[in-house]
C-alpha cells in the first residue's frame, strides 16, 4: 500500500523526517519496501515581505531591500522599481532554480552573489519569471492576505513535495491498509494527538424524498452481507476532482475519473473502508416507484459485465448487488457498466457495507479479478465503520459536486456484534517478553491503541477491543502489542533458558538419525525418490487395488502414490549405471502408501538395493570381483537387527516368484511380517538397464522401531574359554537355515553360545533332492571352564535334535 506524507500529517503531528519516519514504522511491524521523494512546483519559493527599501551606492536602478521569509531576514538586491516596504512577493530561496522555460535544458539555479559589494541572499520574481504571466515589467506583487513564509506551491494551491511510502502490510493487520489506519499507530506510538475526520451534521433536503422513501433495500444473503448502508444525494455535478483531490490520489497509484468516483476512492484510502457509487437513475424501480436494491446470491450461470468491460459467468456461491431486474455489482469487488457514474449522472446512491471475507476471496480468485476493494474486503473491513465512512463520503461529494442529500440513510443490520474481550495478565508479559514492564506502562500502551479498559486490578485488565483490531483474540496477542509500543529494541536478547517442550517426533528423529548414520557406516548412500510413481511401476510390489491413484494426476508417470521404497529405488539404480556409475549400494527412508479393506494405510519403511561388485575400490585380491547377492542384503539386515538389540527374527522362504523378485523371503518378528528381502528378476533388471544381479530390501520400519528395546543391557566379555563342535549332515533340499535354527532353539541346549552355517554342498554322494549343510556349534560356560565330557553330553543332545526334527544324516568323518 501506498502512502503520502503530506496526506499522513493531516491526522497526525510528523515531527519525523522521511528516514527517521521509515524506521519508525519498521519498529513498529509496518515493512517500508520504498520511498519515493516527489518534487513539487515551485520548490524553494516562498511568500516574503518587504521590510525595508533603499537605493544600492553607486547605482542608478538597483535597490537593496531587507525581506522577511517567514524565519529569518534576508538581504536582497533588485533591479524592478514597482514594490515598496511592506508588500509581499514572490522570493525563491539560494541553491534552488526558477521554473523551467520552453526550451531551456539547464535549470536556473539561483545562488548566493556580490553585488557592488552587498551579498544578494535570493531573488525577488516577476510573474513571467515563474512562468505565471507574459508579464515581465516588475515584480509580482501578492495580495496582503498572502501568509507569510507559505510555500508559494501551496498558497496558490499547487503540488507540493511530498514522500511517497510503499508499504507492506500483513494480511492480520488489515486496519493498517489506510491512512487513517498508520496515524492511529503512530499517535499511539508517539503520544501525539489523532485528528480524526469530523463530519458535520447533514441535514437532508426537505422538499425531497427522504432516503427511506427512495430505496427499498432487500438483504436475501445475510450471512455474506450483515450490514449494508445506503445514501442518495440528487442534482450531483459530474466534472473533474479539484486540485487537492486528484494529487492525492495519483501520488498513491490511482487514476483520477471523476470528482463522484475519485471520493470514493479517496474516503476507502482514508479509513479502509471500501464505497460505490451508483447512478441511481441507471436502476430499476419497484412497483412503488423506490430503487429496488437487492443484495443477493447469484444465480448459476448469471452474466454479470463489470466497469472493466469484462463479461463474468457468475455462481450460486457469488454475492450479487441487484436492481428489481439485474445485477449491478459484484458485491465487494467490482461495479457493473450497466450503473456506473458518468458525465450524465445527476443522482447518486452511495454504498457502504461489510461483506463476509472468505466469500470475497474465492470470487476474486474464481473470477480472476482484483481491486483496491476486494483487497480490503477480503482482509476484513471495520464494520464499525460503515455508516461512518458513508457520511464522510456524502459529505465529501456535496463538497466537490454539489447536490443535495436526502434525509436519512437506509441501513441494514440486524444482529451488531458485541465488542470483544481480552483480559491480560501482567505477570504473564514479564513472562513472556523476559522484562518487567510496570502494570501502569502496560496499560498506557493498549490504551493508546483504543483498546478501553473494562476491569483491572493489581495482577490484571481486561481491555475490550476494537471493531477495527480483528486480530486481538488472546492475552498473547496483548503482549505482542505491548512489545512493540514499549519497543523491541528496548528488550534485551538473553540465551534461551531451557526446553520448550517435548514431542514424540523428537525421538522419532533422532532414531531415523541413528539409522541413517549407521547405513551410511555400512557403505550404503541414501537416496531420496518420488512419493508418485506410475501404476505400472507400483504393481511390482502391490496389487492393483491396493494401489492409491490420484484423482487429477499430472502425467502418467505420477498418477500413484508409492506403496512400497523399492520401485524408485530401482529407478535410482538405473539413473547410477546409465551413467557408468556401476557399483551402487542405496537404502532410502519414506512412506508409503496402501488400500487395505477400503481404507488407506500410510506408514515408513526403510529400504536398501545393491547391485555390481562387492569390493570396488580393490584393484587386486580374492573377493575382487565377487558381485552382491542375497547374503550381502542379509548382512546389513543382520547387523541393523543387531544394532536395534532386537532377537528372534525368523525367514520364511517364498516358494514362487513374484512380480519383482525371482527368490524371496518375508522377515517375521514373532508373528508380524517385519518386511521382505529377495532376488530381483533378470526380467525387471534388464528392463531398468541393469546388467549385474540387484538384491533389494523392505523393513516397516514404524514396527521396527516400536519393537525396539528400551533399555540396554550389559553383558561382560567372557572369562572362560570356549569349545567348538562341528557337524556336516544331509538334510532335504528344502531344509533351511531358518529349520535348523529352530530345531537347534526348542532343543534348549545349555551353554550354546552360537550356531554358525560354513559350507553348503550339492552333487558327489549327496543324493539328488539333497543337500550337505555344514555347522559350528560354540559351547561356552559363564562360571567354570567346561570339560570334554560336559562339551561332548551337550553336543550329543543337539545332534539327536537335529536326526529327529530334521531327519538329518549326519556324515561322519
Amino acid at each position: 500500500m501506498k502512502i503520502a506524507l503530506n496526506w499522513l500529517r493531516q491526522y497526525v503531528d510528523v515531527q519525523e523526517s522521511p528516514e527517521a519516519l521509515a524506521e519508525r514504522l519498521t519498529m513498529l511491524g509496518i515493512e517500508v519496501e520504498g520511498m519515493q521523494r516527489i518534487a513539487g512546483e515551485f520548490e524553494g519559493i516562498v511568500v516574503a515581505q518587504i521590510l525595508t527599501r533603499e537605493k544600492v551606492p553607486g547605482s542608478d536602478k538597483l535597490s537593496v531591500c531587507r525581506v522577511f521569509d517567514g524565519q529569518a531576514e534576508r538581504t536582497i538586491i533588485c533591479g524592478a522599481q514597482n514594490h515598496k516596504p511592506g508588500d509581499k512577493v514572490a522570493l525563491i530561496l539560494p541553491g534552488h532554480a526558477l521554473p523551467r522555460k520552453p526550451g531551456e535544458t539547464e535549470p536556473f539555479v539561483i545562488r548566493e552573489r556580490k553585488v557592488f559589494g552587498i551579498v544578494s541572499q535570493g531573488m525577488m520574481c516577476s510573474a513571467k519569471e515563474l512562468g505565471l504571466s507574459d508579464d515581465g515589467e516588475g515584480l509580482w506583487i501578492l495580495p496582503p492576505e498572502a501568509p507569510v513564509g507559505q510555500p508559494l506551491a501551496e498558497y496558490l494551491g499547487r503540488s507540493t513535495g511530498d514522500v511517497v511510502f510503499d508499504l507492506e502490510i500483513t494480511p492480520n493487520r488489515p486496519d493498517l491498509n489506510s491512512v487513517l489506519g498508520i496515524a492511529r499507530e503512530l499517535a499511539a506510538a508517539t503520544g501525539r494527538t489523532l485528528r480524526f475526520p469530523e463530519i458535520a451534521d447533514l441535514p437532508g433536503s426537505p422538499e425531497d424524498p427522504s432516503a427511506a422513501d427512495s430505496v427499498d433495500l432487500v438483504v436475501e444473503a445475510a450471512d455474506l452481507c450483515p450490514r449494508y448502508v445506503a445514501r442518495v444525494i440528487r442534482g450531483v455535478q459530474i466534472g473533474p476532482s479539484p486540485e487537492w483531490l486528484k494529487q492525492t490520489l495519483e501520488r498513491v497509484g490511482l487514476r483520477s475519473i471523476n470528482n463522484v468516483v475519485d471520493v470514493t476512492n479517496y474516503v476507502m484510502l482514508e479509513c479502509g473502508q471500501p464505497l460505490h457509487a451508483f447512478d441511481a437513475d441507471r436502476l430499476a424501480r419497484d412497483a412503488s416507484g423506490r430503487i429496488g436494491l437487492r443484495v443477493r446470491r447469484a444465480r448459476d450461470g448469471e452474466r454479470f459485465v463489470t466497469l472493466d468491460g469484462q463479461e463474468h459467468t457468475l455462481n450460486a456461491d457469488m454475492l450479487l448487488i441487484a436492481d428489481a431486474t439485474q445485477g449491478v455489482a459484484l458485491a465487494g469487488i467490482m461495479g457493473g457498466q450497466n450503473s456506473e457514474v458518468t458525465a450524465t449522472t445527476r443522482d447518486v446512491l452511495i454504498e457502504s457495507a461489510w461483506f463476509q471475507p472468505a466469500n470475497i476471496r474465492r470470487t476474486s480468485k474464481a473470477l480472476g479479478l482484483r481491486s483496491e476493494s476486494s483487497y480490503r474486503f477480503e482482509r476484513g473491513a471495520d464494520p464499525g465503520l460503515t455508516d461512518w465512512a458513508s457520511r464522510r463520503c456524502a459529505q465529501l461529494i456535496l463538497q466537490t459536486a454539489g447536490g443535495r442529500l436526502a434525509t436519512g440513510s437506509v441501513e441494514f443490520h440486524p444482529s451488531p456484534t458485541p465488542p470483544r474481550q481480552v483480559t491480560l495478565r501482567f505477570d504473564r508479559t514479564r513472562a513472556v517478553l523476559g522484562v518487567a514492564i510496570p502494570p501502569d506502562e502496560q496499560r498506557r500502551c493498549l490504551e493508546a491503541l483504543q483498546l478501553k479498559t473494562v476491569h483491572a486490578d493489581t495482577a490484571s485488565a481486561t481491555f475490550e477491543i476494537p471493531s477495527w483490531r480483528h486480530d486481538l483474540k488472546r492475552e498473547t496477542d496483548l503482549i505482542e502489542e505491548i512489545e512493540r509500543l514499549y519497543g523491541v529494541e528496548r528488550i534485551p536478547a538473553t540465551p534461551p533458558r531451557g526446553a520448550l517442550g517435548h514431542h514424540p517426533a523428537d525421538s522419532v528423529f533422532d532414531q531415523l538419525s541413528w539409522i541413517r548414520r549407521l547405513l551410511c557406516g555400512m557403505g550404503l548412500d541414501e537416496a531420496q525418490g518420488q512419493t508418485l510413481i506410475s501404476e505400472d511401476a507400483a504393481r511390482l510390489t502391490a496389487a492393483s487395488d491396493q494401489c492409491v491413484r490420484l484423482a487429477n494426476p499430472l502425467s502418467s508417470d505420477m498418477n500413484t502414490l508409492r506403496p512400497s521404497l523399492l520401485p524408485g529405488l530401482l529407478q535410482a539404480l538405473r539413473h547410477n549405471v546409465t551413467r557408468k556409475n556401476l557399483d551402487v549400494a542405496l537404502f532410502e527412508i519414506g512412506r508409503v502408501f496402501r488400500r487395505e479393506r477400503e481404507e488407506l494405510r500410510e506408514e515408513r519403511r526403510l529400504a536398501w538395493a545393491l547391485t555390481g561388485r562387492r569390493h570396488p575400490v580393490f584393484w587386486t585380491g580374492e573377493g575382487r570381483d565377487a558381485r552382491f547377492d542375497l547374503s550381502d542384503a542379509r548382512g546389513v539386515l543382520d547387523e541393523l537387527l543387531e544394532q536395534l538389540g532386537l532377537r528372534g527374527v525368523t525367514f520364511q522362504r517364498r516358494p514362487d516368484a513374484t512380480a519383482l523378485f525371482v527368490e524371496s523371503a518375508t522377515v517375521h518378528l514373532g508373528p508380524q511380517c517385519l518386511g521382505e528381502l529377495g532376488l530381483v528378476s533378470p526380467l525387471i533388471a534388464r528392463a531398468h538397464d541393469l546388467r549385474d544381479p540387484v538384491v533389494m530390501a523392505e523393513l516397516n520400519l514404524d514396527l521396527l522401531l516400536a519393537r525396539r528395546p528400551t533399555t540396554r543391557t550389559f553383558r561382560p566379555l567372557p572369562v572362560y574359554p570356549a569349545i567348538r563342535r562341528d557337524v556336516a549332515m544331509v538334510v532335504p533340499e528344502n531344509v533351511t537355515h531358518a529349520d535348523v535354527l529352530r530345531v537347534v532353539h526348542q532343543a534348549r541346549v545349555d551353554h550354546l553360545e552360537q550356531v554358525q552355517i560354513f559350507d553348503v554342498f550339492r552333487g558327489g554322494n549327496i543324493p539328488a533332492g539333497h543337500k550337505s549343510l555344514a555347522y559350528a556349534f560354540t559351547y561356552r560356560a559363564a562360571d567354570r571352564t567346561l570339560t570334554d565330557a560336559e562339551a561332548n553330553a551337550l553336543h550329543a543332545r543337539v545332534v539327536e535334535a537335529l536326526k529327529q526334527g530334521l531327519h538329518a544324516v549326519i556324515r561322519e568323518g
